[in-house]
C-alpha cells in the first residue's frame, strides 16, 4: 500500500528539488524566493513511501491585477521529481494548497504557471489573466488564478 503524506516543511527542504526541476541544476541560491522565510509563508513537502517527491509554497502575496486586496495567496515553486511524476501526486499537492488558502479565507490562489503546465492548472478551475511572458532564465509563463 502506498504512503503518501502532505506535511509543513522547513524552507530548506524544497530547495533541492526546485533546483533540480525548476531551476534546471543551478545553484541553490538561485532557488531561494524572496519571502521564502516569511513566517506566514507555508512550505510542503509530499513525502510518498517517506522520499520527499513534491514540494510547493504559499505565500502572502498581492498581485496587482486582482482586486481582493490583502486576501491573496500565491502558489511558488510546485513541483514534483521526475521519477515521481505521472502518479497523481501533483493533484494532491494542489488540492492541499486549495484547502489551505479556503481554510484561512483568501479569496484568490494566483501564480505564475509555465507555458507547459497551463493545461494541468485549468483541470483544477484555474483560468489565464493576460498573455504570455518570459521569465528570464526560466521562460515562458502565464498568470493563473482561481477565486475561492
Amino acid at each position: 500500500m502506498l504512503n503518501i503524506q502532505i506535511r509543513e516543511v522547513e524552507s530548506n527542504t524544497v530547495l533541492p528539488i526546485r533546483q533540480k526541476v525548476l531551476r534546471d541544476g543551478k545553484a541553490l541560491e538561485f532557488c531561494k524566493m524572496p519571502g521564502d522565510d516569511d513566517n506566514s509563508t507555508i512550505h510542503l513537502g509530499l513525502y510518498f513511501n517517506n522520499v520527499l517527491a513534491g514540494i510547493a509554497t504559499l505565500m502572502i502575496d498581492d498581485h496587482p491585477d486582482f482586486s481582493f486586496k490583502n486576501s491573496q495567496l500565491r502558489l511558488r515553486g510546485m513541483a514534483v521529481l521526475p521519477d515521481y511524476q505521472k502518479k497523481q501526486l501533483g493533484n494532491l499537492l494542489l488540492e492541499k494548497a486549495i484547502q489551505i488558502a479556503k481554510s484561512q479565507n483568501y479569496k484568490i490562489l494566483w501564480f505564475n504557471a509555465r507555458e507547459i503546465a497551463v493545461g494541468f492548472y485549468q483541470k483544477f478551475g484555474f483560468s489565464t489573466k493576460g498573455n504570455v511572458f518570459i521569465i528570464e532564465d526560466v521562460g515562458p509563463h502565464f498568470l493563473m488564478y482561481k477565486s475561492l
